[in-house]
């Protein structure tokens, strides 16, 4: 019996092909054909073997060049490295997944391939491992197959399985001839009376493991706790710490998808640490005068967030995923202007008492108002309102005609998950 996490990720695939075909029928015969072929299409005996044949198109890579050049073509590398305990950050210390990057009609591979069956493993883990347990999953396959079939292959093999093993293993090849590229940046590094020309390439593995351990040291439930116990004057034991001069680095413009996957499940974004000195020099910072949201956010930045949230209303369901999905967006443009917070209480106290700004967005903006922010919440509610009136005004404008139109529901739970993170706005 086919494993549940297999039956649901190819029962999902077959709604969403049908789904996109059926727009096009024009009778109950049409749907008919579309329902026929689906089912031939999303069977396993079917699938399968094409996905096989595409795996190729894709490469697991530990560090790849497409985050110096998104025109770099280099060999597939996954470092092996032992661990140190030394405290550093490095390839070996950290537990982290391989990135993944190629042709993205082959990403449904990668998906299947990643799949957690009922032992806890996934699916790649097991072909790895060439365990029975993958072996009696595609037992239905491991017979004589058809002529069809076999041209899906270079060579024709009654042992299917074999040929479908090392189909989808070629996701994960390691190249022994590295092949790099005039793209990527070159460094010459002495050794003893010579060089060598090293090719510098990005663990993306380990750069979306510090963002996550970033936003997890500041965003977690125990440093709000912390926050608001800081707040309310009242003893801690954990404390919090805070992290300053973190700079935001965006990869792959409004398709990340373009670079790796773990770039576009981070939204296209890292943080860089400050770690060297001179500092740079600061730019001049705007001073909002009317309205925080209209004068100092420039809505063509939230663009992909706004595209990506069109995209999940438009296929929404009552689905758990999806309104995680959803909410997630809500939250990683709600980040995004808080970094914007803090850039403008970088200016000199006071600075709000020449504008037109509102009281509440003074206290919330002007370090004047600092004692007055920390230890009262009025005007908390009234920065949470203009916020959300603000989220669904910028992605009205984005999207257009297309926008799905939000009223009062939208904007009570928009305020409703922002205010579970309020304390970040003091």
């Amino acid at each position: 019996m086919l494993d549940p996490a297999i039956q649901i990720f190819l029962a999902e695939r077959k709604v969403g092909w049908v789904k996109d075909k059926l727009k096009y029928c024009k009778n109950e015969s049409e749907q008919s054909e579309v329902e026929n072929k689906a089912n031939e299409k999303f069977s396993l005996d079917n699938w399968l073997p094409d996905a096989a044949k595409r795996a190729g198109w894709l490469s697991m890579v530990s560090h790849t060049g497409k985050f110096t050049h998104p025109s770099a073509k280099i060999s597939s590398v996954i470092a092996q490295s032992p661990r140190h305990p030394d405290g550093f950050l490095k390839t070996g210390n950290a537990q982290v997944e391989l990135d993944v990057f190629g042709n993205a009609a082959a990403l449904d591979v990668y998906k299947f391939l990643t799949l957690i069956l009922n032992d806890g493993q996934t699916v790649l883990s097991h072909l790895e491992q060439d365990s029975d347990t993958i072996k009696a999953q595609f037992t239905p396959l491991s017979v004589p197959i058809s002529e069809a079939q076999h041209d899906l292959f270079n060579t024709p093999s009654v042992d299917i399985f074999t040929e479908l093993q090392e189909g989808l293993l070629a996701i994960k090849q390691n190249f022994i001839s590295v092949k790099t590229s005039e793209k990527i940046k070159q460094v010459y590094f002495p050794v003893n009376d010579d060089y060598h020309l090293l090719s510098i390439l990005t663990p993306s593995g380990l750069m979306f493991n510090l963002k996550q351990r970033i936003n997890n040291h500041r965003f977690s439930d125990a440093a709000k706790q912390a926050h608001e116990d800081r707040r309310k004057q009242q003893h801690n034991e954990q404390g919090f710490n805070d992290i300053y001069n973190l700079t935001v680095i965006g990869f792959g413009g409004t398709k990340p998808q373009n670079i790796s996957v773990l770039n576009s499940q981070n939204g296209g974004t890292a943080y860089l640490l400050s770690s060297m000195p001179p500092p740079l020099e600061k730019y001049r910072i705007p001073k909002p005068n009317k309205n925080f949201f209209t004068d100092i956010l420039w809505i063509k930045a939230y663009r992909h967030d706004f595209w990506q949230l069109q995209k999940l209303y438009k296929s929404y369901k009552d689905n758990k995923d999806i309104k995680i999905a959803i909410e997630n967006v809500i939250i990683s443009v709600f980040q995004q202007v808080i970094e914007k917070v803090w850039q403008t209480r970088q200016l000199e106290a006071g600075w709000s008492e020449d504008t037109s700004l509102n009281s509440h967005q003074k206290i919330w903006l002007d370090n004047a108002h600092t004692e007055q922010r920390e230890t009262e919440d009025d005007w908390l509610n009234k920065v949470i309102t203009d916020f959300s009136i603000w989220f669904i005004s910028a992605y009205t404008k984005t999207v257009g005609e297309e926008a799905i139109p939000l009223g009062d529901v939208e904007l009570a739970h928009i305020k409703k998950i922002i205010s579970d993170y309020q304390e970040d706005l003091r």
